[in-house]
């Protein structure tokens, strides 16, 4: 069985409840991404996922895809509530508090770096973090693209410089509203 969204607290309770009925959880899905990293640091999912033997599932690994370059405060920005959002977190992810990189900085600097997208490098880093990322693509050329995240992994010290840049960027992915703790 899968699960969304469920907060340590929950999971522990409901996983009890579904063993007794000898039904194991498989899977836990929450939103997780550079700019969303909520449930594993402070939530401590992954940990806890690991203790119960269950495969955590990352969804919006590109954060709605502000994490692809695609985006810049410059538009064109999606319409709607999407682009007001966009509005919102991009220019702090491009700003940089010396010495550290910005996110987007980073990102491009890590892709160049492997002769990779930034797309590839954002869903790679949730492949290194333990997590089983499931990208979004709205066309054959975006699935494609999202296969070059696999074959490879970032190094550990790609994976630290990543980590600092999203830890200092100055706003994060709204979370989701379903998320319990």
């Amino acid at each position: 069985m899968g699960l969304s969204n469920y907060g340590p607290k929950r999971l522990k309770q409901v996983q009890k409840k579904f063993a007794a009925r000898g039904v194991p959880i498989t899977t836990l899905q929450v939103q997780y991404s550079l700019l969303s990293t909520y449930p594993v640091t402070q939530l401590k999912l992954k940990d806890l996922c690991d203790e119960l033997g269950i495969k955590l599932i990352a969804y919006s690994p590109l954060a709605l895809g502000l994490l692809t370059g695609k985006y810049s405060e410059q538009g064109p920005l999606p319409k709607g509530i999407r682009g007001l959002l966009f509005r919102q977190i991009l220019p702090g992810m491009r700003r940089r508090s010396p010495p550290q990189a910005s996110l987007l900085a980073c990102l491009q600097e890590v892709a160049q770096f492997r002769n990779k997208t930034m797309s590839q490098v954002a869903i790679n880093w949730c492949i290194c973090k333990g997590t089983i990322p499931i990208p979004g693509a709205k066309s054959v050329e975006q699935a494609r693209e999202n296969i070059g995240a696999l074959g490879w992994q970032l190094n550990a010290s790609e994976i630290a410089e990543l980590d600092r840049a999203a830890a200092n960027a100055d706003k994060k992915m709204v979370q989701n509203i379903f998320q319990t703790k």
